[in-house]
């Protein structure tokens, strides 16, 4: 079984069976994946970046079809990365995943904070990886479990407050991320 033979529908589906087994708040698709599924992009991805949200990391099946880099992040690291971006102020905010993202090497808060903000991540100075080829807009991707949970915390991070914001919602106790589930 190889990508060639099967489409990106069917891949997707095991991935999301595989990983919906480890009771994930949300499994996302972005990278190549994506932008091939929106048409952004004409050659089928090599592999497929999935962001995950659970309470621990999971084991992927060894049978899956393709290649998956698995972006997994715990419940709290993502909420913490959200209420940044949506208390701190922009250059604070994008300094401590700077700060992070440098000490360990990786790119994991910017592509959190992309998938958070969607197009205006670009408002936080936030840049994004280009070559010749391709531009890699993180912003990009397809939810494959878990719709709800995500786009209310999108929509929570994306409802900038700032510091003045943070300290009236701390007063009225609303300044931890609750989902919306209506």
């Amino acid at each position: 079984m190889n990508t060639v033979k099967m489409n990106i529908a069917e891949i997707l589906e095991l991935i999301r069976d595989d990983l919906a087994a480890h009771h994930p708040k949300t499994v996302l698709l972005f990278g190549s994946a994506a932008r091939y599924m929106q048409k952004l992009q004409k050659e089928k991805p090599k592999d497929f970046d999935v962001f995950y949200v659970a309470s621990f990391t999971p084991v992927l099946s060894k049978s899956l079809p393709v290649k998956v880099d698995l972006h997994a992040y715990k419940e709290y690291e993502i909420i913490r990365i959200a209420r940044s971006l949506r208390y701190s102020p922009r250059f604070l905010s994008r300094a401590k995943m700077y700060m992070q993202d440098t000490w360990h090497a990786t790119l994991r808060s910017d592509i959190a904070a992309c998938l958070l903000l969607g197009p205006a991540y670009q408002d936080y100075g936030f840049l994004q990886m280009e070559n010749e080829e391709t531009f890699r807009d993180y912003s990009i991707h397809e939810v494959i479990f878990g719709k709800t949970w995500w786009r209310s915390l999108q929509a929570w991070t994306q409802d900038y407050r700032g510091p003045k914001g943070l300290f009236f919602d701390k007063v009225l106790a609303n300044d931890q991320f609750k989902p919306d589930f209506s």
